[in-house]
């Protein structure tokens, strides 16, 4: 929240009013009025004049999101909420069909890398490349968390959830064909509560998605790779920059796309763009694709069958993808 949503909400446009924040911390519930210039405050949402608002932004932990989000779309206010937008797969499923009763009312889940200006500038450079099977890297590492979160038993499970996700979405972003199989196998480390995973993802159309995933690094890591089946591979080393080489004899690379850590993440995170992309879907001023409830559910059911592979012992049950 300090790093996307505070922001853009401080930046002001003439396209939006922050109308009322609402926690039932007072003293929180102040302190973002104060920052987003909010007419007002409220403890809970039964407090709050909700034929005065037009959509919302649901940035809670899982538990209290899908059941929020249902009530704020049962109102007909369009939602933004902050993946994984519910603690679990049947609470996604729930959330998944009222949305479907209201097609007219919009329902983004934060899903802030498909924004990324690296990562987008990857997808369009490899449309014509992922139009026959390929294969595709994915590698995504953060410290944290690092203790069981959100009521689960493990912090595998509690890392999984709340950022293993992402690296589901991408994959699915990238190569849309339905997931197969999945595998997984997670690497021994000194601390119970640091790990690294490596996970398979068979696709339907052949292609095959790897995914490096855990906790065990020192500092955030986010990079992805497309091979194409003529050999050449266009990656994503860090959020910085994508490069194109080829199969043509040669170690050799062409810079496709590249900008310099200027703006603290905003860009090269997706944060930013994001939430301007709901904004304009809001006014009808896009029709562009955007990550829904149906890629939070499909994602919500890789993250039960990877855990299912990697830590038997105290995953969700595993369920097939449909």
């Amino acid at each position: 929240m300090q790093k996307n949503l505070l922001p853009f909400l401080q930046r002001g446009s003439r396209d939006y009013q922050p109308v009322v924040c609402v926690d039932p911390d007072a003293e929180q519930a102040c302190y973002v009025q104060a920052l987003t210039g909010a007419h007002a405050t409220a403890s809970t949402i039964e407090d709050v004049d909700l034929a005065a608002i037009d959509a919302a932004i649901v940035a809670v932990p899982p538990e209290p999101s899908a059941e929020i989000a249902e009530q704020l779309l049962q109102h007909r206010i369009h939602c933004f909420v902050e993946k994984p937008a519910g603690p679990s797969t049947p609470s996604l499923r729930r959330l998944s069909e009222v949305a479907g009763k209201m097609p007219d009312v919009h329902l983004q889940v934060g899903f802030n890398f498909r924004y990324a200006a690296a990562l987008r500038q990857l997808h369009e450079a490899t449309v014509s490349a992922r139009e026959s099977p390929c294969w595709l890297q994915i590698e995504f590492c953060s410290r944290h968390p690092s203790a069981p979160q959100w009521g689960v038993d493990t912090t595998v499970e509690s890392w999984i959830r709340q950022n293993g996700v992402h690296a589901f979405d991408l994959a699915q972003w990238f190569i849309p064909s339905p997931v197969e199989r999945v595998d997984g196998h997670s690497l021994p480390t000194s601390d119970p509560d640091r790990f690294l995973a490596v996970v398979g993802l068979h696709h339907a159309d052949g292609s095959h998605s790897m995914l490096r995933v855990g906790n065990q690094t020192q500092r955030f890591q986010v990079n992805a790779a497309v091979h194409a089946s003529d050999g050449s591979v266009y990656a994503a080393p860090s959020l910085e920059s994508v490069v194109l080489s080829r199969d043509a004899g040669m170690p050799a690379g062409t810079q496709l796309f590249g900008q310099k850590p200027l703006d603290h993440g905003w860009d090269r995170s997706g944060f930013g763009p994001e939430l301007e992309a709901f904004v304009a879907t809001c006014l009808d001023r896009s029709s562009a694709q955007f990550p829904g409830i149906t890629d939070a559910l499909t994602g919500s059911q890789l993250c039960d069958q990877a855990l299912s592979e990697l830590k038997p012992s105290s995953a969700s049950a595993a369920t097939s993808v449909a």
